[in-house]
């Protein structure tokens, strides 16, 4: 019975997909669209506690057929496979890892599989195994870093009014993590629903949200339910530019408490202010943000796009008890050429990371990130230096990659 719920959205999707038939009174000769992407990536990891290295070189692929029957609907199928060329780490989570974890573990799965209604003006609803990306992905989104991506069995509705207001909507059936199905963890069973509107307004973009996350996780003799949350709140974002002076600037507060079978008692607030400057080519931020700490568990955000957020070296992928207070700032040039490399982009950034309550200082990391573009592939290396105090160990990273749309 819990399997046919964990699939019951895609189930409904496909059915649907098959029953319309290409004689349907308003079809036209069906149109039938092909791409995808392809990433090779090398990934180091020298981590303070392991006894050896991680070294991995995977690729990831992705291929989707989109079939366009009519002008207000449309299906997708999409596959996507990861395979290990140098398989000298750990790729799942475990009690005896002897080397630094890196969660990109080989799997072929359906990564799509979906119907679209086109309702007019931008607005859409969208039913079956689908991505989410909402607002800037810190509380859901698709973790497109990755090599395997999230996805969700959802049904998601989308409306646009005046061309500048938007609100989403959905209902999440499952939720299938990038560790895949080869370990217990690899998904979420949810019955969780979520609202999110955006109003353009003459300083810039207000937006009010809701996330209602009931999430369980792991084997059915010991399920995990600490995860589940009710989250609200408020994102502010928008931009002054004039000839000589130009700014980028967004805030955030929302408020998280306990929710569904969550056996934990917790109330936590979130933070964030971030402000942009950019003079020529250049770009400097700094940002603020914190994950409060509240009772027995600190504010949590397992559904977002973890590796955009608290640094290049994925210390911080869940929250510590005590919460945690990240503070950073970077430069990064836009635009540079040198030869055949165009749209050059080196960034650095610095975090001072700490404890929301108590007064530790956790650590400190230092990022590089140098992107470029090679006629059609995209290019990024990416060097974290991650320095603990009071939290986690002395961890290096390195990433590198090519990837290509086709």
């Amino acid at each position: 019975m819990k399997k046919a719920k964990q699939a019951h959205v895609a189930k409904v999707a496909l059915c649907a997909l098959a029953m319309v038939p290409f004689t349907q009174v308003g079809f036209a000769d069906p149109v039938f669209t092909f791409g995808g992407d392809a990433r090779l990536r090398y990934d180091f990891v020298d981590q303070s506690g392991f006894p050896d290295d991680s070294n991995a070189l995977t690729l990831s692929a992705r291929a989707a057929l989109e079939w366009i029957p009519a002008d207000w609907v449309s299906g997708l199928i999409e596959v996507e496979g990861v395979g290990t060329l140098i398989d000298d780490f750990s790729d799942l989570p475990g009690p005896n890892l002897s080397k630094p974890l890196i969660p990109d573990p080989d799997h072929v799965d359906i990564n799509r599989l979906q119907l679209q209604f086109d309702l007019g003006q931008n607005s859409f609803v969208t039913l079956g195994r689908q991505t989410l990306r909402i607002d800037d992905q810190r509380f859901l989104g698709m973790a497109p870093f990755r090599q395997n991506t999230r996805s969700y069995d959802a049904i998601r509705v989308s409306v646009r009014t005046q061309s500048t207001h938007t609100f989403q909507a959905g209902y999440i059936d499952k939720v299938n993590r990038p560790l895949g199905n080869r370990t217990p963890i690899g998904e979420f069973d949810s019955d969780s629903w979520f609202a999110n509107a955006n109003l353009q307004t003459p300083i810039g973009r207000v937006g009010l949200f809701h996330y209602a996350l009931d999430l369980e996780t792991g084997p059915d003799t010991n399920r995990i339910r600490t995860l589940s949350s009710e989250t609200s709140g408020i994102r502010f974002d928008g931009r002054y530019h004039r000839s000589d002076l130009k700014f980028d600037f967004e805030a955030s507060y929302a408020q998280q408490s306990d929710h569904a079978d969550n056996p934990l008692n917790y109330s936590a607030d979130y933070y964030l202010v971030d402000v942009k400057t950019f003079i020529a080519n250049l770009e400097a931020s700094v940002r603020h943000e914190v994950l409060g700490a509240g009772g027995a568990q600190a504010f949590q955000t397992p559904l977002a796009s973890l590796h955009k957020f608290q640094g290049e070296a994925d210390v911080f992928l869940s929250t510590p008890i005590d919460g945690i207070a990240d503070t950073s700032v970077s430069l990064k040039y836009n635009g540079g050429a040198i030869g055949p490399l165009k749209d050059i982009t080196p960034t650095i950034r610095i975090h001072q990371f700490e404890a929301d309550r108590g007064g530790a200082t956790y650590g400190q990391e230092v990022d590089f990130v140098l992107q470029a573009k090679l006629s059609d592939f995209k290019l990024k290396l990416t060097l974290a230096d991650y320095r603990a105090d009071d939290f986690a160990s002395d961890r290096q990273r390195v990433f590198a990659s090519i990837s290509k749309r086709f």
